[in-house]
């Protein structure tokens, strides 16, 4: 094993610029190198004689299948449970909560919370906010 001493010069695995570059050792451990400094970016760090290994990284999978379900049950039990009137939605119609309205785009959905001039409404592909005469 060779003996090293500060100020020698070495190649070493930087942790700022990521590569294999020239280093000067700052301190010594028994045997080993402590520490060491980049002559190209100045950083000082532990010595690294091989490149590290890194893990592949495998994407999120998002789990939209599920999160659909959800909000189509969701609107299938509000259909269900509605108990208001069925009726074309209108920007300056007054509802209230569980009206059913059908809309010519987005189809059937049920109001479930009103708000100044807005109110909420579930439709079977998601949750949208609307305009209403309340």
């Amino acid at each position: 094993m060779e003996k090293h001493a500060a100020g020698e010069n070495i190649v070493s695995y930087c942790t700022k610029c990521k590569l294999m570059l020239d280093h000067a050792v700052v301190a010594v451990a028994g045997e080993e190198i402590a520490k060491v400094k980049c002559k190209t970016c100045g950083s000082a760090h532990k010595h690294r004689d091989t490149v590290p290994v890194t893990k592949a990284r495998t994407p999120r999978v998002k789990k939209e299948g599920s999160a659909k379900m959800s909000v189509e049950a969701r609107w299938e039990a509000g259909i269900a449970e509605a108990k208001g009137k069925e009726r074309t939605y209108s920007m300056a119609a007054k509802y209230r909560v569980g009206d059913v309205v059908l809309h010519d785009h987005f189809g059937k959905g049920v109001v479930l919370n009103l708000r100044m001039n807005k109110c909420d409404m579930l439709f079977k592909d998601k949750e949208r906010l609307m305009a209403s005469g309340n």
